[in-house]
């Protein structure tokens, strides 16, 4: 495949500019994965916040469970009252006093259970306006990292866009085939595709090269490939005297 010193310093240009692409792609790929911690993170504070509110939701609900409960042994304690007034054996009359002892007996132990659930409810409330107090400022904080995150990945995107055209301009003089091949190598993860000889080995696999293949590559009339990586290969001494 024919190939210039012209074409190697045009492919040399152009993994610059990819070097660049694929260190800001890296920085963009971060991005996504910190954002997504920061709003696990917001999501866990809020639900602090809605804990404490759940928790008092279902202290209220078991207050008034207990006041049904007590308003239940308030009545039986008057209608044995008044069945007092019309029974007519003492055997009677005593059943309906221990019913209504007992009765009112647990009414009051129910109105003791109704002031220590008022009294958590009460402290409750108190922690709740503590935690809200810390929700917010820890919500306002998360909520400024992911918003500055955000700024950051449109800039970056931004970057990326503007580079990238600079990049496609840059491969335009190369010819189809040799960006096929440039283009293969990258795609295996190879983001070095063109890699100066060093010695009579590659640089980047260190692998010994045949003699014919340094001397192709001190030619530079066309594209030289290592067998062990498939990189495209050149001989730096080569390009330096060209531009001098």
């Amino acid at each position: 495949m024919a190939l210039n010193k012209e074409t190697l310093h045009q492919l040399l240009s152009l993994q610059e500019h990819d070097s660049a692409l694929d260190k800001l792609k890296a920085e963009m790929d971060k991005l996504p994965t910190q954002i997504s911690v920061l709003k696990g993170e917001l999501d866990g504070v809020k639900g602090q916040a809605a804990q404490a509110k759940n928790k008092i939701i279902e202290l209220e609900k078991k207050k008034k469970s207990k006041e049904l409960e007590l308003a239940q042994k308030e009545e039986a304690v008057r209608k044995h009252s008044a069945d007092l007034n019309q029974v007519k054996t003492n055997e009677a009359f005593k059943a309906l006093q221990q019913e209504m002892d007992k009765a009112k007996g647990e009414g009051g132990q129910i109105e003791t259970e109704i002031l220590e659930i008022m009294e958590e409810i009460d402290r409750c409330r108190k922690e709740e306006k503590a935690v809200l107090a810390s929700v917010a400022t820890d919500e306002k904080r998360i909520s400024g990292e992911i918003a500055a995150l955000e700024r950051q990945m449109g800039e970056l995107k931004a970057r990326y866009d503007a580079d990238k055209l600079v990049r496609d301009q840059s491969a335009a003089p190369v010819s189809s085939d040799i960006m096929r091949i440039y283009d293969h190598v990258r795609s295996r993860g190879k983001l070095n595709a063109v890699v100066a000889i060093d010695g009579n080995i590659c640089s980047a696999c260190r692998i010994s090269l045949a003699p014919q293949v340094i001397v192709e590559a001190t030619k530079a009339k066309s594209l030289i490939t290592c067998e062990s990586c498939q990189r495209i290969l050149y001989r730096p001494e080569v390009l330096a005297a060209k531009a001098a």
